[in-house]
């Protein structure tokens, strides 16, 4: 979770006439000690709220906008792309799918007779869902946690834990229990409990009598799946399990807020609880010591100079190379295995293919061995890309390591038979990233390579870090990330500067990613649901879009799926993958392999003789264009 400050400010125009019209009067006179702030939402949502005493029935249906916080007695109902993910002060996240109208009856903290202690209260969060799926994660169960998502059929209660409810296109009513135990209360039936990877069903017959299945109800993809959620606000379970008191001030202190909250006047907190990706934290970063205060060297690209550069560009439609002869980036660029015929015969496949750029992994234990030849060939592979019309994406940095192992310098061992990408080594090793005493290397190694090709236009721009707290170092990496950035500035490259998020969007490490890029980069191997959810996210911060790494067949992450999606988004990308060879990166990973089609490629395009592994996508790549916009 992000401990940055968040800001907190007043409401835009949507949430001051919600102020206007008096939103909640009846709430005014007993105020429910809890209620629920929009943390992120994607496409339409709206609420329905009283514009009178509740007596009086007036309401009317209002936008609804992220920061917003809404309480007891308001109906949210959510558009065809509406999603939303709803911090609960009670104690709960809920994540709310596509098409789903609830109501929140109760969402406060209570008692059942005199409390005595704070042990006696209760925290109650009562929902009643019409329509449409929502998924709840409240923590550990306790027994001072009340959680009830009331449907046509009967009751889901919990005490925690994690679970979904869903309605599948029959009427029928699905819950999912993920953590902790979900009891079913039939309308008019026997109640049964469902615990940690089961499920049940439930709905009401023509007869109005209800039925219930526990017997081989499985899990749907589509009615599980919460792509918002999923996709930007695990950093917020934390705040659950957290102990912290569960209400405003505790969601308050662990966000980290400096000042006051800041509410309208009908108790309305308008705040941003996604650091990652709000505008505010979309400023240039600091100058880096030495360098003048207002130096265009020193800071991130205006948005005016990274649209021009975008848009002179053309499409972008790139591929992350490396030759079928290298096992892994130490190989491609010792000089001994530098391999520049394969090299010049793999970029004119990638030409012919259609694409117009590659992104291409460094290796810093290679300059450190040969500082004088490596250069060099970095010189020699811009040199043949440019031959055959691609330009480059340098990659500085990399904590992937697949081969579990810092990088060596020298011959490297063969691929594991039947593995993918079992060589692949970091750059530069874990113990690099961690020990500061080793930074001044690294710094050397940024400058040089960057000096050297800082005017160079055959430099796309520069990608100075991939997966960024990969293999388990996650925030440790963000020192050395931030760092790197200092010393590229320095050097004042004429191309810009980036490092993609890839995980926890909601996170620290990428929301400095995306606050010091001078573009918006993002990977995702995820469906094309997911991967929309986090470009609808990042279109907000204003700059360009570009998939840095995707393609995982067997997820439904595919040339079919996916660059309809980026035309429509005006997003450049680069696939994973241009040859079959010793990264054997077409095998599946276990751990994503697909057991009703195992040999379906993972990654790459061609065939080790140049072939494609399938005509249809390089049709695709040749005929990708953006759509216009109006």
């Amino acid at each position: 979770m992000n401990k940055t400050s968040s800001v907190f400010k007043m409401a835009g125009t949507g949430a001051a006439a919600l102020a206007a019209a008096g939103w909640l009067h009846a709430a005014q006179a007993m105020r429910p000690t809890g209620e629920a702030v929009v943390a992120a939402m994607t496409g339409r949502a709206r609420v329905r709220v009283y514009t009178a005493p509740v007596h009086q029935g007036q309401t009317e249906l209002r936008d609804l906008n992220e920061g917003m916080a809404v309480g007891e007695q308001t109906r949210v109902q959510t558009g065809r792309d509406g999603r939303l993910c709803l911090v609960c002060s009670p104690g709960a996240i809920l994540c709310v799918a596509p098409e789903t109208e609830f109501s929140f009856d109760q969402l406060r903290h209570t008692a059942d007779g005199l409390p005595q202690t704070e042990d006696d209260l209760i925290r109650r969060i009562h929902l009643t869902l019409r329509k449409g799926r929502i998924r709840v994660q409240a923590g550990e169960p306790m027994a001072t946690m009340d959680i009830r998502i009331a449907t046509p059929a009967g009751v889901a209660a919990a005490q925690g834990g994690s679970f979904v409810a869903a309605e599948d296109d029959q009427g029928r009513w699905h819950i999912y229990c993920d953590a902790g135990e979900v009891r079913i209360e039939p309308r008019d039936g026997t109640a049964v409990t469902v615990g940690a990877g089961e499920a049940a069903r439930f709905w009401l017959e023509e007869t109005n009598e209800v039925r219930l299945e526990r017997e081989g109800v499985g899990v749907e993809a589509e009615l599980h799946q919460f792509e918002l959620c999923n996709a930007y606000f695990a950093d917020l379970e934390p705040f659950i399990e957290s102990g912290r008191p569960f209400d405003r001030a505790g969601l308050e202190r662990y966000l980290g807020a400096r000042g006051p909250v800041i509410s309208l006047d009908n108790g309305a907190l308008v705040t941003d609880v996604s650091p990652s990706i709000r505008t505010e934290v979309a400023v240039p970063a600091a100058v880096p010591p030495g360098m003048a205060p207002g130096s265009e060297r020193g800071a991130r690209w205006s948005p005016e100079r990274i649209w021009t550069w975008y848009e002179q560009l053309g499409t972008v439609k790139g591929v992350n190379y490396i030759p079928r002869t290298a096992v892994n980036s130490v190989e491609m660029w010792m000089e001994e295995t530098f391999d520049p015929d394969t090299i010049d015969e793999e970029l004119g496949w990638a030409r012919a293919a259609g694409y117009t750029a590659i992104r291409v992994q460094l290796q810093f234990v290679v300059w450190q061995a040969d500082s004088g030849g490596f250069p060099d060939r970095v010189d020699k592979l811009l040199e043949l890309a440019a031959d055959h019309g691609l330009r480059v994406v340098p990659v500085l940095f990399d904590d992937l390591n697949l081969a579990g192992r810092p990088p060596v310098a020298g011959e490297q061992p063969d691929p594991v038979p039947g593995r993918f990408n079992s060589r692949w080594v970091p750059s530069p090793s874990e113990a690099a990233v961690t020990d500061r005493g080793q930074w001044p290397e690294l710094e050397r190694y940024v400058k040089d390579v960057m000096g050297r090709f800082k005017s160079d236009d055959r430099v796309l721009y520069w990608d100075l870090y991939n997966t960024a707290g990969n293999n388990g170092l996650w925030e440790e990496s963000l020192p050395l990330m931030d760092r790197t950035f200092d010393w590229a500035r320095s050097v004042g490259a004429s191309q810009p500067l980036a490092v993609a998020a890839w995980r926890e969007f909601g996170s620290a490490m990428a929301a400095r990613k995306l606050e010091r890029s001078d573009l918006v980069t993002f990977q995702s191997f995820d469906n094309v649901e997911s991967v929309e959810a986090r470009l609808q996210m990042l279109q907000r911060l204003d700059r360009p879009i570009i998939c840095s790494d995707w393609l995982l067949r067997q997820a439904g992450n595919n040339f079919d799926k996916i660059l309809p999606l980026f035309a429509a988004y005006r997003v450049g990308w680069f696939n994973h993958g241009l040859v079959a060879g010793r990264t054997q990166t077409f095998l599946q990973q276990e751990r994503y392999r697909s057991a009703e089609n195992p040999d379906l490629w993972q990654h790459d395009v061609l065939r080790d003789d140049g072939k494609p592994y399938d005509e249809r996508e390089l049709e695709l790549i040749q005929g990708f264009r953006f759509l216009d916009t109006p």
